[in-house]
C-alpha cells in the first residue's frame, strides 16, 4: 500500500467521530430522499387508482348506455327495482341488472350456453331465482314462468272484456302477458322469491315498467382528471330530460389524495436541491476544519493535487458508505419495489458524490493552495 492510501486509512480512523458525522450525515440525506421518493410514487398511483363512482339516478335506459360509451367510466352497473310484479300470480320483486355479483353472492347453476356476462348483455325474456323458491314453483332450468304486474286483470279489463269465449283467467294471462325462462339457478338455502332478469329486457316488460328509468346507474370514472368532463357530458345527456334525474360523484377522497401529490411533486425537486447542497457543502466545511492537517502534508513536500485527492477521496468513502446505509434503511422500512425506486436511487447517489467530491475538493484546493508559510501557522 502506498503512502497516500495509508495516510487515507490513518485519517479516517483517526477521527472517528468526524468521519462518523460525514457518513450519518450522508445517510440521513439519502433516506430522506429515498423515503420522499416513495411517497411520491405511492401517492402518484393512489390518486389514480382511487375509484370515483359517479351515480346516475333516474334515468333512462338508452341514454346510461350514452354515458357508458362516452369513454370516460368504466364497469357500469344498472339496476331497477319492481314490486308491483307477480310470479306465477303470486307477488314476488323483481329486479332488472347488467350484473348480478352486486346483488348476489352464491354460486349460481347456468343453463347450457349461459353464464353471467351472457346474462347480463342480452335483450331476452330470461331470469334468475333462488332454488328454493324454484322448488316451490315445480320448474328448473329451461321452464318458463309466468311475470305480469299486480294489476293485470284491472289493466287488461279497461277497455271491456278482455276474454275470449271460454277463456280462463290462467289464459288469459299467458296471452297478454309475458314469461320468463328460467336461465339461473341460484345454490342457496334462501328461500327469497326475489327474481332478477336483465336490463336489455325492459322493452318487453312494459307491463311492469311503463315508463323505464333506472333506479342506479353506476359507473366507475375511468381517469380521475376526466371529472370535470363527465360533468359536463352527463349535464348534456340530461338536459330536456323531464325525470329528477341527476348525477352523485364523490370526488373528496381523490381530491385529497391528489392535493398530497401535488405537495409531494413541489417538495421533491426542492428537497433533492436541498440535499446535494448540504451534502456538497458540509463535506468541504469538514474538510476545511482539517485545513492544520493540509498545512503539514504541503510543507512536508506533498503536492496540490495530491492533498486534494486524499481528502477528497476520504469525504466520498464516507459518504458513499452513508448513502448505502441510509437507502438500506428505505429499502428495510418500506419495502418499495426495486424497479420502481432503482433509477432514482442510482441518480441521486450519483448526484450527491458528485457534489460531495465538488464540495471536498474546492475546499481542500483553497485549504492546499495557501503558501507554506501560512499553512503552518493555520488553525483547526
Amino acid at each position: 500500500m502506498t503512502w497516500s492510501g495509508r495516510y487515507l486509512c490513518r485519517l479516517l480512523g483517526r477521527n472517528p467521530g468526524r468521519s462518523l458525522l460525514s457518513l450519518l450525515l450522508a445517510a440521513l440525506l439519502a433516506f430522506a430522499f429515498g423515503l420522499l421518493t416513495v411517497l411520491r410514487g405511492i401517492y402518484g398511483e393512489l390518486y389514480q387508482q382511487v375509484e370515483v363512482k359517479p351515480v346516475v339516478s333516474g334515468i333512462g335506459y338508452e341514454r346510461a348506455r350514452k354515458i357508458e360509451n362516452s369513454g370516460l367510466v368504466r364497469d357500469p352497473y344498472y339496476e331497477t327495482r319492481s314490486q308491483d310484479s307477480q310470479i306465477e300470480l303470486e307477488d314476488a320483486p323483481v329486479y332488472l341488472v347488467n350484473r348480478l355479483d352486486r346483488l348476489v353472492h352464491d354460486p349460481v347453476e347456468w343453463a347450457e350456453g349461459w353464464d353471467e356476462a351472457a346474462f347480463g348483455s342480452t335483450q331476452r325474456l330470461v331470469c334468475v331465482m333462488y332454488a328454493p323458491y324454484a322448488e316451490v314453483l315445480g320448474v328448473g332450468l329451461g321452464d318458463k314462468v309466468r311475470v305480469n304486474e299486480k294489476a293485470w286483470l284491472t289493466n287488461l279489463s279497461q277497455n271491456g272484456d278482455p276474454f275470449e269465449p271460454g277463456e280462463t283467467l290462467e289464459e288469459l294471462r299467458d296471452r297478454r302477458r309475458p314469461f320468463f325462462t328460467v336461465i339461473g339457478l341460484i345454490q342457496s338455502d334462501d328461500e327469497d322469491r326475489t327474481v332478477f332478469a336483465p336490463v336489455g329486457a325492459n322493452t318487453n316488460l312494459s307491463c311492469l315498467f311503463p315508463v323505464f328509468l333506472l333506479d342506479i346507474a353506476e359507473y366507475t370514472l375511468a381517469d380521475y382528471h376526466q371529472a370535470s368532463a363527465l360533468r359536463e357530458f352527463v349535464k348534456g345527456v340530461l338536459d330536456g330530460l323531464k325525470s329528477a334525474a341527476k348525477l352523485h360523484m364523490d370526488t373528496s377522497n381523490a381530491d385529497n389524495i391528489y392535493r398530497i401529490h401535488r405537495l409531494l411533486e413541489t417538495l421533491y425537486p426542492l428537497t433533492v436541491a436541498a440535499a446535494l447542497l448540504l451534502g456538497g457543502v458540509l463535506p468541504g466545511l469538514t474538510v476545511l476544519h482539517a485545513s492544520r492537517q493540509i498545512s503539514i502534508l504541503r510543507a512536508l513536500g506533498v503536492k496540490v493535487r495530491k492533498c486534494v485527492g486524499i481528502y477528497t477521496l476520504g469525504q466520498a468513502l464516507c459518504a458513499l458508505s452513508g448513502l448505502f446505509l441510509g437507502f438500506a434503511l428505505v429499502i428495510l422500512i418500506r419495502k418499495p419495489e426495486f424497479a420502481a425506486v432503482g433509477r432514482s436511487f442510482g441518480l441521486y447517489l450519483a448526484a450527491h458524490l458528485a457534489a460531495c467530491v465538488a464540495g471536498s475538493g474546492v475546499f481542500a484546493w483553497l485549504c492546499a493552495r495557501k503558501r507554506v508559510l501560512e499553512q503552518l501557522q493555520a488553525k483547526e
